[in-house]
């Protein structure tokens, strides 16, 4: 008899660990898929076009151009369950926030599900998510504008005290090797049988 108290006991504690665990879990933001976020940021910089006559990067020209760059991430197909905003941070960092309430502005309870960096150093973008799994892609942008842009936003990493080859010992996987091991992990694997 006391064998099996112990016993359900010990069943009893490991069901409310897990739902304990499980609601504690339950609280994060679910994961962006960073190869789109990526795709879709080197888009937004290779497409984006300069609003003004005169071809400047000014700061206003930064909010239409993460305006645009929310927009990008927003399209359809989505790639994210709820709507996605995006600020640009002091230190040129994107950050993509779950924008519940679709107004533009990132409110309190609205939580952050990536981040985007330029390390011009080695010509790539780099998304994170909030787990910390980070994601790189060479940018493809050559023409004028995403020159400038990417101008702009090392002007601001500058500002910020972020200096060149401040990515090199960041821990990422490439672009090519994340959407493979998604594609894997979604069809059950090459050996599934499937």
């Amino acid at each position: 008899m006391n064998g099996a108290v112990i016993k359900y006991g010990l069943i009893g504690l490991a069901v409310v660990a897990y739902l304990g665990y499980t609601s504690l879990q339950g609280s994060k933001p679910a994961s962006a898929d960073l190869g789109n976020v990526l795709d879709r940021t080197d888009y937004a910089l290779t497409n984006y076009e300069v609003s003004n006559a005169d071809g400047e990067v000014d700061e206003a020209e930064m909010e239409m151009f993460t305006s645009y760059l929310t927009d990008v991430m927003n399209a359809q197909p989505v790639f994210y369950a709820d709507p996605i905003g995006m600020n640009l941070g002091e230190d040129a960092m994107f950050t993509g926030y779950k924008d519940a309430n679709v107004n533009g502005v990132q409110d309190s309870g609205e939580d952050n599900i990536f981040t985007v960096e330029v390390d011009v150093e080695n010509e790539r973008l780099i998304a994170t998510d909030v787990s910390g799994n980070s994601v790189h892609h060479r940018y493809s942008g050559t023409g004028l504008v995403t020159g400038l842009l990417i101008g702009r936003l090392l002007s601001r990493q500058s500002a910020a005290g972020i200096r060149r080859g401040s990515f090199n010992n960041r821990s990422t996987t490439s672009r090519s090797s994340y959407s493979n091991a998604r594609s894997r992990s979604r069809s059950g694997g090459s050996r599934s049988g499937k």
